[in-house]
């Protein structure tokens, strides 16, 4: 079930873009989108700030104490810089996180251009800030509970208790080690030991969250002229990002920033890179769902069966971690 924060239930496709409203009229006030299940899916964040002034600039980046999420996590960074510990990320670059695992402060920090992210909760019941500080927890455990049900209602109708540390489930075929706090760094920048996936494109994956129902994060980088997605439907909420590059759907260009939300079962079109290639998120928001459903055959099969195959390989390694 696709609903987000402050609309309606969407029962059909909807375009957005970081380039304009209602994003670009929400700086610093994220719009929340859940996913899946209606429960426990996943929630997905999209963070707009405008162009920092100049007296923004010179001042310190407002950051969220050293926390913790009770879910596994990813977030990706297209303009300005975010902060997480002692990484910076920059465009084309994202981090997977581990549920349960403290790191340091994060957020936002000023820039000329401002700042466009996504942050996405595998477990819309654990997205909470839990603080390392003991008496910063108390305070951000009280908040969340009220603010949770001010503004987002049936967007997350339950939360995780405080001291819950949530379910790991994030695995992926990227062979960076985890880090010592539970993360992993990639970027777009660097494809050559991403699964190969249709027509030349780069893919890396990341099933996270429970290990029945939660999402499946798909990361594509694609060559200019090359089908990045064919047409095809998916039984399970989807998202699409454009990270660089450009495409063309619903007869219209689109660029960084610009995506789709879609509902289960609305069929998706063909997708064709431009001619500086295609770098993109896809996300899809239960994995019941996630076997792309094609017709006729050909390229078009072949880009689904290696689906399958790139998401069959996770869930077999996550079923021996988890026996």
């Amino acid at each position: 079930m696709l609903a987000i924060s402050g609309h309606p239930a969407l029962d059909k496709a909807l375009d957005l873009s970081f380039r304009r409203p209602p994003l670009s009229d929400q700086s610093g006030m994220p719009m929340l989108l859940g996913m899946g299940d209606p429960i426990a899916g996943p929630l997905l964040g999209l963070f707009y700030d405008a162009p920092s002034t100049p007296e923004r600039l010179a001042g310190p980046p407002d950051l969220a104490p050293a926390h913790s999420h009770s879910c596994d996590n990813f977030r990706i960074c297209m303009k300005g810089e975010l902060w997480v510990g002692r990484e910076r990320y920059h465009h084309g670059e994202f981090r997977l996180q581990q549920s349960g695992r403290p790191y340091g402060s994060d957020g936002d920090a000023p820039h000329p251009e401002g700042n466009w992210r996504i942050i996405f909760f595998a477990d819309r019941r654990g997205y909470a800030v839990r603080p390392t500080n003991p008496e910063l927890r108390k305070q951000y455990a009280a908040a969340t509970v009220a603010a949770t049900r001010e503004r987002l209602g049936d967007v997350v109708p339950e939360l995780l208790d405080d001291d819950d540390p949530g379910v790991v489930g994030m695995v992926t075929n990227l062979t960076t080690p985890l880090s010592r706090v539970g993360h992993i760094d990639a970027t777009f920048a660097d494809t050559a030991g991403w699964d190969d996936l249709g027509d030349g494109s780069k893919a890396a994956a990341a099933l996270m969250g429970l290990h029945d129902l939660g999402p499946l994060v798909l990361l594509l980088s694609t060559p200019g002229g090359r089908v990045a997605t064919p047409a095809c439907s998916f039984d399970t909420d989807s998202f699409r990002l454009v990270i660089r590059g450009s495409c063309t759907w619903a007869g219209e260009d689109r660029v960084m920033g610009d995506m789709r939300i879609q509902p289960a079962g609305v069929p998706w079109e063909e997708i064709v890179a431009g001619p500086e290639g295609l770098d993109q998120v896809i996300i899809l928001g239960d994995r019941r769902g996630a076997a792309a459903l094609v017709e006729g055959g050909g390229p078009a099969q072949v880009w689904a069966d290696q689906l399958g195959e790139l998401v069959g390989r996770m869930q077999v390694r996550l079923s021996a971690a988890a026996a």
